[in-house]
């Protein structure tokens, strides 16, 4: 499937390989580079890349370009255990017959075990560069570059296996208008074509770009593109034709008024098209209904700055605009009530989106060492849709102000303070949803400091945020929420020597969350989350002529617990309880790293943690509905050892030499 979006890539660069082969391998030899990464993502949850890319020049006139991928996931639950295998080889072979003319061939191959699919193509390049003479003035820079491609293609899915013929053609230009102009116009044609069995994959391009500088002041750019690519797959009975065509512009414009203002515009316009069409396997299949949608989008963005020394002042506005309107063709020769019927319905997904931005930041240096920085935005977003069946008609608001000051102390002491305000409002326009109505106060508070005299670093950070859910019905008010989140991260840091550190990380963040009387301004609580990540370590680096090397060894302590309440079953009646949930993950850490100056890095750690989850709890008075538990279930604990480790090697196994 993604075997001519490839084609596509590579196209520009090895166009350039096959018209100016000179200038992209000029004076190299070989290359050859491996990048492989391996990790422990969960407690049976394993992932591998590895990526292996190369370029070696097997004669003064011909180059050679490969690369090999690996991309995958093991999980060993489950009978048989879950495999996400993805594999990827390219190969370009390219010779030079003279300045202007070369010629290639390109091999690739896909697969996927997850999908069960496999793509692979071969196809021979024609490659031609000339220059451009324009008729009104001598132009020895204008360049046109021609590659011509075709061969054979092959794609395996869905238990069937399909092998037919790949061709396209790419056309880059770079023009100067006169002999004045410093910027060309840059223009690429591209297109590819595959028939494969029944399916045909097809993908077209068109663009042209081209900036101006109009004056000292002001500089402008403009960008022409269409896009169209047509996929086929196979689904139950039918081959499903997905087409996809897109027309768009954009318009940049920068005006610089002097050293301290400038103004900055772009604008963008593009018109996207989606059909799905489906045609029978058989006569005996049933037939699909063909759908598509028209869409219109529209983002612009104005943005004016001054800079001065004592203040600097931004203010942005951005609109965007995006509507959609779907159509159906009659493929399946329905009465006209019914068309109509079917329409109709397919109608009721028509929508319109239009949001309007403002941002603003304001930023005072009253002395060197110090700033107070002013920030606010206000955003408003409008969903409208047409039918009357679509009841997804909001409107969705949010305000935001942000005050931060920085100040820099003499004895390498740095602080912060950040205090910031949003307010958020969520309206359903029509009934139907309007219980889902609520607005959201949010409160920032987030104080820092940073201390760094000599060989000892202290650095400290909190962040508390608090909100305030209140749904807008009276028959809602149960569903109101108070949430508070204090996190906090403290880190020391002592160099004894410059190839000794020690290190002391930790991280705390509690989130409660509760029942909110908001008439009232009263909380109940529901649930509350304690996280403590305490990371300590020793790190001792040394170096040489080859390169230099680094060795942590260290001790991590992470635990998180969950308090709520629950019932406990005994023998005669339920019991309101306190619960407790506590999950302990501890283990000693070691890390090492190894750079050399030929191209080799290693990066290794181990964590060997050891998981321990069990229960705490106190009994309280009366009796709860909800989550139950029996006194057995609470005294199950649970204790396992994972190791989990993460090895990331890159290795410049060959490097360019130049001549």
């Amino acid at each position: 499937m993604l075997l001519f979006w490839l084609a596509g890539a590579l196209a520009p660069s090895a166009a350039a390989q096959a018209v100016a082969p000179e200038t992209t391998a000029a004076g190299s030899d070989s290359l050859l580079l491996l990048s492989f990464r391996t990790r422990r993502v969960g407690i049976s949850t394993y992932s591998q890349q590895t990526d292996l890319r190369g370029r070696a020049r097997l004669t003064p006139r011909q180059q050679l370009d490969y690369r090999l991928l690996s991309d995958w996931i093991y999980d060993e639950r489950g009978e048989p255990p879950f495999v996400r295998e993805d594999y990827g080889a390219n190969l370009l072979h390219t010779v030079a017959l003279n300045p202007r003319w070369q010629v290639g061939q390109l091999l690739h191959y896909e697969q996927s075990r997850t999908n069960a699919t496999r793509t692979g193509a071969w196809l021979a390049r024609l490659g031609y560069e000339h220059r451009l003479r324009l008729a009104q003035v001598l132009d020895t820079l204008s360049t046109a570059r021609y590659v011509l491609f075709g061969g054979g293609a092959y794609d395996a899915r869905n238990g069937r296996r399909d092998a037919g013929p790949s061709y396209g053609l790419e056309v880059t230009t770079l023009i100067y208008p006169s002999r004045q102009a410093r910027q060309p116009v840059a223009v690429r044609l591209f297109g590819t074509r595959s028939q494969l069995g029944p399916r045909i994959w097809q993908r077209t391009l068109a663009e042209g770009y081209y900036e101006r500088t109009l004056d000292e002041y002001s500089s402008g750019s403009l960008r022409l593109g269409y896009r169209s690519n047509r996929a086929e797959d196979y689904v139950p009975g039918n081959v499903q034709r997905i087409q996809s065509d897109t027309i768009s512009t954009q318009l940049s414009w920068l005006y610089q008024l002097g050293d301290k203002v400038s103004f900055r515009s772009d604008n963008l316009l593009a018109l996207p098209r989606r059909a799905f069409g489906y045609r029978q396997l058989s006569a005996e299949s049933d037939t699909v209904q063909n759908l598509g949608y028209r869409q219109q989008e529209l983002d612009t963005r104005q943005e004016v700055r001054v800079q001065g020394k004592k203040l600097q002042f931004m203010l942005l506005f951005n609109y965007r605009e995006r509507n959609r309107n779907y159509s159906l063709d009659n493929n399946r020769n329905l009465s006209e009530s019914r068309f109509r019927a079917a329409t109709e319905r397919e109608q009721i997904k028509d929508i319109s989106e239009k949001t309007t931005l403002w941002q603003s930041e304001l930023t005072w240096l009253p002395v060197a060492r110090h700033s107070l920085t002013l920030l606010g935005s206000a955003q408003l977003l409008r969903v409208d849709t047409p039918s009357k069946d679509n009841t997804q008609d909001r409107d969705e608001a949010q305000h935001s102000l942000r005050l931060v000051w920085v100040g820099r102390w003499a004895g390498a002491f740095r602080t912060s303070l950040a205090a910031g305000a949003e307010y958020r409002q969520f309206v359903f326009i029509r009934a139907a949803l309007s219980a889902e109505n609520y607005t959201d106060r949010l409160l920032h508070w987030e104080p820092s400091f940073t201390w760094a005299p000599g060989h000892f670093t202290l650095k400290s950070t909190y962040h508390l945020w608090v909100s305030y859910q209140v749904r807008d019905r009276l028959s809602e008010q149960l569903k109101n929420r108070a949430s508070r989140v204090l996190e906090q991260q403290q880190h020391l840091g002592y160099q004894f020597t410059p190839r000794l550190l020690a290190s002391l990380d930790y991280v705390r963040r509690e989130n409660r969350i509760g029942l909110l009387n908001w008439p009232e301004f009263k909380e109940s609580p529901l649930d509350t989350t304690i996280t403590h990540d305490l990371a300590a370590g020793l790190r001792h680096s040394w170096s040489g002529v080859r390169g230099a090397s680094s060795l942590r060894l260290g001790y991590r302590f992470l635990e998180q617990r969950t308090h709520g309440r629950a019932a406990l079953i005994g023998p005669s009646a339920t019991t309101l309880i306190f619960l407790r949930s506590l999950t302990r993950q501890q283990g000693p850490d070691v890390a090492y790293e190894r750079r050399t100056t030929t191209g080799f890095t290693l990066v290794a750690s181990l964590w060997l943690q050891q998981l321990r989850t069990f229960y705490r709890y106190s009994e309280g008075q009366g009796t709860y509905v909800g989550t139950s538990y029996t006194p057995e279930d609470l005294q199950r604990e649970t204790k396992n050892l994972y190791p989990y480790f993460e090895v990331a090697l890159n290795w410049r196994l060959r490097g360019l030499r130049r001549s």
